[in-house]
């Protein structure tokens, strides 16, 4: 499989979203105001959040479609998902979208007074169905990286990514209301449900057409509720500080933490993308031969992501309060540089741990990691509102922080081979350098000295990953596809 090719893919189908939101975020906070601009961040976390109402199926059909594929029986197992899709999930998700929208008396009385308040409401219909177009969306996506169609799965990427913050922008021009936004997103939704489904015909037609016999629901789900766990708990604690602070702190708070927090997460499609790349491998064929060059692959992987990651963490550590200043303002900035700064080590190491996420995943071990979600939630729900009370948005930042360190030695120490071994020195280096870089920068110095870190920050970032973090056999690899990069290019 050409994984860099298909890394590259995914990357692209990652990042050019993130730069239409660059553009999209200020438009908003400018037009429709920071208020909505917070509600509108707490409505992206939700829909992602909702995801985990596919329990954890899409993840199991990449799994169980590219093992398929490896052993030649990709259309035997294409009938049975096909059954489970016509028969089982498609009902489900009806029924999903039904529920979501019933319950809104429920919670209307606790939404903000106001005229944020009424459009929350309203918007909630579109959101109470967008839910099982995106879970039909995720299960589509799931075969096509199955099927390594990672290509057209990065193209509509690219397309429904960049209308996820783009369409709310263009809303706000016309009627700056938040429902008005929210109906924007959805629309993309659908369109991308539909844009998916003409993919899996043109790529695989088996995936959607043919003899369609209901499937047992057993052997989806005993794997995928382990997945379910995971996603259940995992983007709750990603996501739940945000819902702490709507509580305890004013929305401008809530605006300056989201903002500055996304801005970071968004960087973890460099990772995500490796790691989408190196599932479906991690899940073919693990016989005797295949084990050995698998954990291999598995360790490079974490050295790769940390290296590509580092430099980027700490050019944000360093220059976090620049950053926002000349991307929302003065005031934005001097609210939400600290909360970059802390949230750049924890992103470094999400970066890292999102490798050992994966290989258990595929390997079949997804209990592992909603055990130790398990163990997580109850710590971190107990430690986040006191984190909040007496800390606010840095509070909040700083606990996020450890619970994301936790987790990665936790995730680490069960995956591979030899534990956390492989990612120690990579781990170790890279944050001791983006806490330094956060350290010696900020408003308190001059802008002449700020500059000067930025750039020691990026270099030194570029230096450790290259002399520390990647081996010996990485940086002769590199070189190698460098020279041929560069011969065929002056080759006539």
């Amino acid at each position: 499989m050409p994984i860099l090719r298909f890394f590259t893919f995914n990357l692209l189908g990652h990042v050019l979203p993130m730069l239409v939101a660059l553009v999209s975020v200020p438009v908003i906070a400018h037009v429709a105001g920071v208020e909505r601009l917070g509600a509108l961040g707490i409505v992206w976390a939700l829909v992602g959040y909702f995801g985990f109402l596919d329990f954890g199926l899409s993840r199991v059909v990449t799994r169980r479609v590219a093992s398929a594929a490896d052993q030649g029986e990709l259309a035997a197992e294409l009938a049975v998902l096909r059954g489970f899709l016509w028969w089982r999930a498609l009902p489900a998700l009806l029924a999903i979208g039904a529920v979501l929208w019933a319950v809104r008396p429920l919670f209307q009385p606790h939404l903000p007074p106001g005229a944020l308040g009424v459009e929350l409401a309203t918007g909630w219909v579109w959101i109470a169905w967008s839910i099982p177009v995106t879970l039909a969306t995720n299960w589509l996506r799931g075969t096509l990286e199955g099927v390594h169609r990672f290509a057209r799965v990065n193209v509509l990427r690219t397309i429904f990514g960049a209308w996820t913050y783009a369409a709310p922008a263009v809303a706000a021009l016309i009627s700056p209301t938040l429902d008005a936004m929210i109906a924007a997103i959805v629309v993309g939704r659908v369109l991308a449900l539909l844009s998916h489904a003409l993919a899996c015909l043109r790529a695989e037609p088996a995936i959607l057409l043919g003899v369609a016999r209901p499937s047992g629901m057993r052997q989806f789900f005993h794997e995928g509720g382990w997945i379910t766990i995971s996603n259940v708990i995992g983007p709750l604690m990603v996501y739940s500080d945000r819902f702490v602070l709507a509580a305890l702190l004013p929305p401008k708070a809530v605006a300056w933490y989201v903002t500055s927090q996304e801005v970071m997460l968004r960087t973890l499609v460099i990772p995500g993308a490796l790691a989408g790349v190196l599932f479906p491998k991690f899940a073919g064929r693990r016989d005797g031969d295949s084990e050995v060059p698998l954990i291999a692959l598995y360790e490079r992987g974490i050295r790769v992501s940390a290296a590509l990651m580092l430099p980027l963490a700490a050019l944000a550590a360093a220059g976090a309060y620049d950053g926002l200043r000349l991307w929302l303002g003065e005031s934005f900035a001097a609210n939400g540089y600290r909360v970059v700064e802390i949230v750049a080590v924890g992103i470094f190491v999400n970066a890292i741990a999102h490798l050992p996420f994966a290989w258990l995943q595929a390997t079949g071990r997804s209990d592992l990691t909603a055990r130790i979600h398990l163990i997580e939630l109850p710590l971190y729900a107990a430690g986040l509102f006191a984190a909040v009370s007496t800390g606010g948005i840095v509070g909040a930042a700083a606990l996020w922080t450890v619970r994301i360190t936790v987790d990665c030695l936790l995730l680490l120490s069960f995956a591979g081979r030899d534990g956390i071994g492989p990612a120690a020195r990579p781990l170790l280096a890279g944050m001791l350098l983006v806490i330094a870089a956060g350290l010696c920068s900020g408003p308190e110095w001059s802008w002449p000295w700020r500059i000067a870190i930025c750039t020691l920050a990026t270099l030194g970032g570029v230096l450790v990953s290259w002399l520390v973090i990647l081996s010996p056999g990485d940086r002769d690899e590199l070189l190698r596809r460098s020279r041929q990069g560069v011969g065929n290019q002056l080759s006539p």
